[in-house]
C-alpha cells in the first residue's frame, strides 16, 4: 500500500527554522522549492552582495533540476539558468551530487567553449548546437537519477547558519501547475530505458496510465507518443520524420511547454539545413498560435520571448515570422534589448489577434 503523499507547502514569508521544522509534515521539494523563492525575493532586494554562498548554491542546483527536467540540459545553458554554468558543477560536488556532477561536467564539454563563461555561453549556444548525442545522453542518465532533493535538503539542514531568512510579508506564490496527462505520460516514456517505436510507446503509455490511473484518453496517449517520436527523431537529426510527424504533434500537444522546445529546435535544425522556407513557415505557424493566446500571462509572454531570441538571431531568414511578430506583439520590439525570461507577467491585453486553430496533419 503506498504511503499517502504529504502536501505541497507554499512559501509565505517564512524563517529558515520555521520552514526546516515543516521537513516530515510536508514535501521536501515543496520545501526546497520555497528556500528558492524566499532566496530570489533576497536577491531582488539586495543583490548579489545580499545572499551567502550556500544561498547561492541552492539557487544554481534548483535551476539545473528545473532546466534539465523540463527541457534537458540544453534548455539549461539557453534560458537565463546558464549563469549558473560556471559554478554548477562545483556545487553539485560540494553537496555530493557526484553522479549528477559527473553528468553536468559532460554536458558542458559538449558545448566545446575556450573558456567555460556565462559569455562563452550565450555566444556559442546560439551560433552552433552542441553536440546533441552527449547531450540526450547527460538527460537520460540525469532523469534516471534521484539525488539532488534530499541531498540537497540535508546540505541546507547542516548550513542552516548561512541561510539567513527573516520573516517577510509577501504574497503567496502562484502554485506550478500540475503537469498535464499527455505531459505526465511523455515524461515516463523519455525516462524509459531503450528506444521505443511507436507500438513500443504506445503500449508503455497506456500501461503506465493504467498502472498510476491517469485517466488519460486516446488523444492524450498519442500525443505523448507523437511527441516522444518527434524527439527522438529531432536528436537523430531526422528531419524527413520530423516533418512527417510535427503537424500531428502539433494538432496534440501545441499547449505542452516541453513541445515549445521541441519546435523551436526543429526551425533550428530547418535553418541549419538552409530550408529557410519551411522554418519561416513553421515558426509562423507557432506565433500564430502564440497570437491567439492570452497575452495577459506569464505562460504566454514568456514563449514570446523564447521565440524573439531565434527572430532576432535570423531576421532575414524568417522574413513572414518576423513581420508577424512586430505586428502581434508590439511591446517585445525586436530592436530592443529583451529579457530572456519574466518573473512577474506585465499588463497586457488578453487578446489582440486571432489565429487558426491547429490543423490536423
Amino acid at each position: 500500500m503506498r504511503k499517502p503523499k504529504l502536501p505541497w507547502l507554499d512559501y509565505t514569508g517564512q524563517t529558515t527554522e520555521e520552514l526546516l521544522a515543516c521537513k516530515t509534515s510536508h514535501r521536501i521539494d515543496s520545501l526546497l522549492c520555497a528556500f528558492e523563492y524566499a532566496i530570489q525575493a533576497k536577491l531582488a532586494a539586495q543583490g548579489d552582495q545580499g545572499i551567502t554562498a550556500e544561498e547561492e548554491l541552492v539557487l544554481a542546483v534548483r535551476a539545473l533540476d528545473r532546466e534539465v527536467n523540463n527541457g534537458g540540459h540544453h534548455q539549461f545553458f539557453v534560458n537565463s539558468s546558464r549563469r549558473f554554468a560556471p559554478i554548477i558543477v562545483s556545487c553539485l560536488r560540494r553537496i555530493h551530487c557526484d553522479a549528477t556532477a559527473a553528468i553536468a561536467e559532460r554536458a558542458i564539454a559538449a558545448l566545446s567553449l575556450p573558456t567555460l563563461s556565462v559569455e562563452a555561453i550565450a555566444a556559442t549556444i546560439y551560433a552552433k548546437d552542441p553536440d546533441d548525442t552527449v547531450l540526450n545522453a547527460c538527460d537520460q542518465e540525469f532523469y534516471h537519477l534521484y539525488e539532488i532533493a534530499p541531498k540537497l535538503f540535508a546540505f541546507v539542514e547542516e548550513h542552516q547558519s548561512q541561510f539567513q531568512l527573516v520573516r517577510r510579508s509577501v504574497p503567496p506564490r502562484q502554485p506550478k501547475p500540475e503537469l498535464g496527462r499527455a505531459s505526465k505520460l511523455y515524461v515516463h516514456l523519455i525516462c524509459s530505458k531503450g528506444e521505443l517505436g511507436l507500438d513500443g510507446a504506445r503500449q508503455l503509455a497506456q500501461e503506465y496510465a493504467r498502472q498510476e490511473s491517469i485517466p488519460a484518453t486516446e488523444a492524450e496517449i498519442e500525443g505523448a507518443v507523437v511527441q516522444y517520436a518527434f524527439r527522438g527523431a529531432l536528436y537523430a537529426r531526422d528531419l524527413a520524420s520530423c516533418e512527417l510527424l510535427a503537424p500531428r504533434l502539433f494538432e496534440l500537444m501545441h499547449e505542452d511547454t516541453t513541445h515549445c522546445v521541441l519546435h523551436r529546435q526543429w526551425v533550428e535544425q530547418l535553418l541549419e539545413a538552409s530550408n529557410h522556407e519551411a522554418a519561416d513557415a513553421s515558426t509562423l505557424r507557432y506565433l500564430e498560435y502564440l497570437g491567439g493566446r492570452d497575452q495577459s500571462t506569464l505562460n504566454t509572454q514568456n514563449r514570446i520571448l523564447f521565440w524573439a531570441t531565434l527572430l532576432k538571431k535570423h531576421r532575414t531568414t524568417l522574413p513572414r515570422s518576423v513581420e508577424f511578430f512586430g505586428e502581434a506583439f508590439p511591446e517585445d520590439d525586436l530592436d530592443k534589448p529583451l529579457p530572456s525570461q519574466r518573473r512577474t507577467a506585465l499588463e497586457r491585453p488578453a487578446t489582440r489577434v486571432s489565429s487558426p486553430k491547429p490543423k490536423e496533419g
